[in-house]
């Protein structure tokens, strides 16, 4: 089951993209997939959160990464997706979201806080060595969810 969609965006977003590069930001989409339902209805509990990451600096339609993040506290890789035009397939230089020392990938974690779950970021992206930088705490997922609404 899923609940919780969640929607963040970078600092720099625009409603209208420009029109030459830098087209836009970042953004990213969180669905949090809960325990399967019962009968009779039960708390369901939170199992993992799918993120998609789609970076629009250099592709007005934007260049998608997906995440499945199944554990908190643990560090998850924001993979560099496949350019499917080209054969053979290679990463897709048009996703600019690396780690923060520029060596390595983007990061995204789970971490549980007094107030909730939340998705927590650590990247650089940007068209000219990567110069934005996000760090913090975005998007809040419950922890449990009712089923069924009695």
């Amino acid at each position: 089951m899923n609940n919780n969609d969640n929607i963040w965006y970078s600092g720099d977003w625009k409603q209208q993209n420009n029109d030459r590069v830098p087209y836009n930001g970042v953004k990213i989409e969180g669905i949090g997939n809960y325990s399967a339902p019962t009968s009779p209805p039960t708390t369901q509990n939170l199992v993992s959160v799918d993120v998609t990451v789609t970076d629009y600096t250099k592709d007005p339609k934007g260049v998608a990464s997906i995440v499945t993040l199944s554990r908190t506290g643990t560090w998850y890789d924001i993979p560099i997706p496949e350019n499917t035009h080209i054969s053979p397939p290679q990463p897709n230089s048009d996703f600019t979201i690396t780690d923060v020392y520029l060596t390595g990938l983007g990061k995204l974690k789970l971490e549980v806080t007094t107030t909730g779950i939340y998705l927590r970021i650590q990247f650089r992206y940007g068209e000219e060595n990567r110069t934005r930088e996000e760090l913090g705490f975005i998007l809040k997922f419950s922890e449990t969810y009712e089923q069924g609404g009695y």
